[in-house]
Parts: structure tokens; C-alpha cells; sequence
């Protein structure tokens, strides 16, 4: 499980999530090992000038559900040692909300064309509503800056529902 090893408190809440998100259902699964599971958990970190962005992803397959895929990005300034927020992201990539809803709005929109394709084949897919306040600046928790300093704005369903499916806006 990672930890971020720096004193204070922000590092010390972004813990404290890892705590609650990845390793209690870790442990969760260890107690109840009667259902059949599948739990596996990934993470990476970059350092952009003052920014540390850490990303971890975990895989849950539990018995007949669906598989899920959740994600948590913690993104913390070295210098202020604040959060960085979306909007502290945006005016670092000297970004507009406009623009980011723009391009948003268009990913999204798309993911929905690419959606009801394959439902007309006959397969289920994650049904997406682009007017969602899920996609509304003030929402967006879920970023970071990838080795390549581009802004990743993902939209990880699996966090809230029982699926894989993620949409990825880079910057």
C-alpha cells in the first residue's frame, strides 16, 4: 500500500483516504475470504517543479459483481505544502475553465457515441449523462501530472458504481 511519507497535514489526510479506500477493504477482503475475489492495486507518483502527483488504481472483482475499477489521485505542493486543487491545476497549465469544459464536454460526448455503438451489438455499457454534475469544474477531484507534465483529468465510474469504465481528459 503506499504511503506518503511527509509530515503534515495534508499528506497525512491523503493517508488516511488511502487507508479507507484501498487498504480496509484489503483487509475486508482477507476476514470474509468466502467470496470469490480479485483485488489488485497499482500506483505511481511524478514530481512536476513544485507538484507531487501521486495516482493509485485498484481492480475489485467480487464474486458475481461487476468488476470495478477505482482510482484516488493525490496532488500536493512541495513549496506551500497545500492541495493542489483543479483550479491551482488549470492556472499551472495556464488552462481556462472554458477551455476544460469545452474539451470535457467533447470527451464525454464522444464516449457516449462509442457507448451506444456497442450497446446496438448487444453489450452493456456504462451509461454517461454529459449535463452530470460530475463533470462541473467544482466536482473534479479526480488529476494529476503525468511524467510529461500534461494534465490528466480522469472520470473514474468504478469509484461509485460497479464498472471499469473511465474517461481520460489530457491537457
Amino acid at each position: 500500500m503506499p504511503c506518503i511519507n511527509i509530515k503534515g497535514e495534508v499528506p497525512s489526510e491523503f493517508n488516511q483516504i488511502t487507508q479507507k479506500v484501498f487498504a480496509d477493504k484489503a483487509n475486508s477482503i482477507f476476514q470474509n475470504a468466502k467470496t470469490y475475489t480479485i483485488y489488485s492495486i497499482n500506483y505511481t507518483g511524478f514530481i512536476n517543479g513544485d507538484i507531487l502527483s501521486v495516482v493509485i488504481k485498484s481492480n475489485l472483482k467480487e464474486g458475481s459483481n461487476a468488476q470495478r475499477t477505482i482510482v484516488e489521485t493525490y496532488n500536493y505542493n512541495l513549496k506551500t505544502e497545500k492541495k493542489v486543487s483543479i483550479y491551482d491545476a488549470l492556472n499551472k497549465k495556464n488552462i481556462t475553465q472554458d477551455a476544460l469544459n469545452s474539451k470535457v464536454k467533447t470527451v464525454i460526448t464522444n464516449a457516449i457515441k462509442d457507448a451506444n455503438k456497442i450497446q446496438l451489438t448487444g453489450y452493456e455499457t456504462y451509461s454517461r449523462d454529459v449535463n452530470s454534475d460530475i463533470y462541473n469544474i467544482e466536482n473534479i477531484e479526480t488529476f494529476f501530472f503525468g511524467e510529461d507534465g500534461s494534465l490528466y483529468v480522469l472520470f473514474p465510474y468504478g469509484n461509485n458504481k460497479f464498472t471499469s469504465e473511465m474517461d481520460i481528459v489530457k491537457f
